[in-house]
C-alpha cells in the first residue's frame, strides 16, 4: 500500500524534496553562514560595477547548482528504479525461492 500513498502524495503536490529545511547547527548550515559572511565582506570592498558583476556571477552559479542538483536527483532516481527492476528479474537463478 505504500506505493499508492506516495503516488497520491505526489499527485496532490505534497512531495517537494527541494523544500527541505536546514537543520540548525549542521555542517550545511554552518557553510551557508560562512558563505554569507564572506559575501558580505567582499561586497563591502567592491564598487557598484564590481558588486553587480559579483551578483551576476552568484546568480549564474546558483543556476548551475540547480541544474546539477536536478541531474543528480534524476540519475539517483533512475539508478534506484534500475535496482528494483534487477531485483525483480529471475534470470539465471539456480535455486528455488525460499518464499513466494
Amino acid at each position: 500500500m505504500q506505493k499508492e500513498k506516495i503516488l497520491s502524495e505526489l499527485y496532490q503536490g505534497n512531495l517537494n524534496p527541494v523544500a527541505k529545511s536546514v537543520v540548525q547547527g549542521s555542517d550545511y548550515q554552518k557553510a551557508m553562514q560562512k558563505i554569507s559572511a564572506l559575501e558580505e565582506k567582499l561586497m563591502e570592498q567592491l564598487n557598484d560595477e564590481q558588486r553587480k558583476l559579483l551578483q551576476e556571477y552568484i546568480s549564474e552559479q546558483m543556476k548551475l547548482n540547480t541544474i546539477s542538483g536536478e541531474e543528480r536527483f534524476t540519475d539517483g532516481f533512475r539508478m534506484g528504479a534500475k535496482m528494483i527492476l534487477e531485483i525483480l528479474e529471475k534470470d539465471g537463478e539456480q535455486f528455488k525461492p525460499i518464499i513466494g
